[in-house]
């Protein structure tokens, strides 16, 4: 129990791996920042799919309860330990991965890992921008390496990742076939996807023609009916894990889960800032829920990002 006069700050924590029913809002005392780091004032906090697997137990051997959930996040900087190069007053934005603790009003982590938020960037878009942004940069970018030309299919596109990916595969000329549900057609096509295929249709693996790369954030499975249509030597890259592997007598090669553990973020979330501020890169949140709300929130399915306010 927190003594008397230690500050405390309003946050939710789980207690047991499971069901949204694990999210308990509570107070608990206030981050204090070490040597190299920052006490930021959270503005809003992402959601993201690997939230709500982390909740149900998908890292459980290697964190502790009571945990703090959130990966990314914005706000200002509120204090600053010894030797941290951002100031009190200063807007930032970040991810805290695998660490988490973003769904509470205060956080802890290293200054190297944040970023100087961009005036033009609302509080709300530079939360959702990380995880799936470095995400969709990593996928299309660094491992996916999508030159002029190609063809890229991206599953999910109406997602936090696949809205993104649609756009950096588009800025580097790409042919993009894109998956999403019929009433978000509009939405990906105004992303610049150049074909956009209801994933519900039957056999729509079998329309695709041949692929150069395929990036799938739709499920662990949803490789299998995918791998005849990439061309021998082309590429598929999985956010799942374990993805599956290509079945006996397909020439693709796989790449695994993609996390944002490279370190320090900050020079990713730099130059993700930079592609949002040149008008590269649109990051789309189509919902805000109050922290209060953070179990509906896990559970919604939403076009582009979702957030929440402490």
């Amino acid at each position: 129990m927190p003594s008397p006069a230690e500050p405390l700050m309003n946050a939710v924590q789980i207690d047991a791996w499971g069901g949204p029913e694990q999210l308990v809002q509570r107070y608990v005392p206030r981050p204090v920042p070490g040597p190299g780091q920052v006490l930021v004032r959270v503005r809003a906090a992402s959601l993201n799919a690997v939230d709500r697997r982390v909740r149900q137990g998908y890292m459980a051997g290697r964190l502790s309860l009571p945990y703090t959930g959130g990966s990314d996040f914005s706000g200002v900087v509120e204090a600053a330990g010894d030797g941290a190069d951002l100031t009190p007053g200063t807007a930032v934005f970040g991810a805290l991965w695998p660490t988490s603790g973003a769904y509470a009003e205060y956080t802890v982590f290293d200054a190297a890992d944040l970023a100087r938020k961009p005036e033009g960037l609302g509080f709300d878009e530079a939360a959702a921008l990380p995880v799936a942004g470095i995400t969709a940069h990593v996928a299309v970018l660094d491992d996916g390496r999508v030159q002029q030309g190609q063809r890229v299919l991206i599953q999910g596109a109406a997602g936090g990742v696949g809205h993104l990916g649609v756009q950096l595969a588009k800025k580097q000329g790409a042919h993009v076939i894109a998956t999403a549900s019929r009433a978000n057609h509009d939405f990906v096509r105004a992303l610049g996807a150049d074909e956009v295929i209801d994933y519900r249709e039957p056999d729509y693996a079998a329309r695709l023609g041949e692929l150069d790369l395929v990036i799938d954030g739709v499920s662990a499975n949803s490789l299998s009916a995918l791998y005849p249509a990439i061309r021998p030597g082309g590429l598929a890259i999985s956010l799942f894990d374990p993805p599956v592997p290509p079945p006996d007598g397909i020439d693709a090669r796989l790449v695994g889960t993609i996390t944002v553990a490279q370190q320090p973020l900050r020079t990713p979330l730099e130059a993700l800032a930079r592609l949002v501020t040149e008008g590269t890169l649109r990051v789309t949140v189509t919902a805000a829920y109050p922290l209060s709300e953070i179990a509906t929130a896990q559970e919604s399915s939403v076009r582009g990002k979702a957030v929440v306010h402490p």
